[in-house]
């Protein structure tokens, strides 16, 4: 990687030999270096037009820690579903002007699709901020967190920054090593309960709690920011009528990102003006190329269009739930 000296992937090339001192390091079997390598592959074999300029922004991203790989997650978002595109054959290209992100079909665009991250930060960016700080400050820094009843589905920044000052002071003394306290919630109307959080730190291994019940709170609440800062993003909502699209949220790195709840949820949230054919909820593995994808139509939208879609993403792998959803709609009508 000649030039890409604090390239965000260098940091899996690197052994962990504080972890491992005594095991050869095989970097080329790191399954994260191997899932990246997969997506590219596909890529690389379709050439799709557009793929240049991914490439180029690819090189620019810089930080060989978990910031930097953070970094390159939106990018690799797009890369993941254009390689899925790309293995079963269906034409596309990135967009490299003004528009959706991925422009699909042969000679004229048949559909797009837009792609969108949406990663609240709750426990463990919370966890990750007071690790390195604490390892900074040369202290015992790893950090069990629990909650009751359950965890918060996001921290506000005014919340995490005082917990933070808490554990490190911003005159260098000696913070507390333990902590009670509530996270209140943004959207209480949504029935998400106070969040009591109990935070540790000490010399042994540390442990962030992010598990929530099924059909918690949770996803409802993420799906009301999906609408509100993508779905209805006024840039965005001219994008998606400019021709048929469908929405991706990307919800990789979020504490509860379980999608089995997501067409149930989202159902609800559908307004008349809005433009796409549907959203999905997307997550994805380091350690794995193919994505979860999880379906809801927009019952507003001209439903031959939808069809028309889901036939040619049918081939698809990863986005069989878009034809299931809509044959379901069809069984109940």
């Amino acid at each position: 990687m000649d030039g890409l000296d604090d390239h965000p992937l260098l940091w899996f090339f690197e052994p962990r030999r504080e972890l491992h001192p005594m095991v050869e390091y095989a970097w080329w079997r790191n399954p994260i270096l191997m899932a990246v390598e997969e997506t590219l592959l596909h890529l690389e074999r379709a050439q799709p037009v557009g793929l240049g300029k991914k490439r180029r922004e690819f090189r620019t991203f810089k930080g060989k820690n978990n910031d930097g790989v953070e970094s390159l997650d939106p990018l690799r978002s797009e890369l993941i579903v254009g390689s899925l595109l790309a293995e079963a054959g269906v034409p596309f290209r990135f967009n490299t002007s003004a528009g959706p992100d991925i422009l699909a079909g042969a000679a004229v665009t048949s559909f797009a699709i837009e792609i969108g991250m949406r990663r609240p930060k709750s426990l463990s960016e919370l966890s990750r901020r007071l690790m390195r700080g604490l390892k900074q400050r040369g202290l015992p820094h790893a950090v069990s967190i629990s909650t009751d009843p359950i965890p918060p589905v996001a921290i506000r920044t005014a919340v995490q920054d005082a917990i933070v000052e808490q554990f490190l002071p911003a005159d260098g003394s000696r913070g507390v090593t333990s902590l009670r306290t509530i996270a209140a919630p943004a959207r209480p109307e949504l029935g998400i309960p106070d969040s009591w959080v109990t935070i540790r730190v000490s010399n042994d291994r540390g442990i962030t709690s992010t598990e929530a019940p099924w059909k918690s709170p949770h996803m409802k609440a993420v799906a009301q920011e999906v609408a509100k800062n993508i779905l209805r993003d006024n840039r965005k909502q001219t994008q998606a009528k400019s021709c048929p699209t469908i929405l991706i949220a990307d919800l990789t790195g979020g504490d509860l990102p379980d999608t089995r709840y997501w067409n149930d949820v989202f159902d609800s949230i559908w307004q008349p003006d809005d433009g796409y054919l549907a959203v999905a909820a997307m997550t994805w593995l380091n350690t794995n190329r193919m994505p979860t994808l999880a379906f809801s139509l927009n019952p507003f939208a001209d439903q031959g269009s939808v069809r028309d879609v889901a036939s040619l993403l049918e081939p698809v792998p990863g986005f069989h739930d878009l034809g299931d959803r809509l044959a379901g709609r069809k069984r109940r009508q």
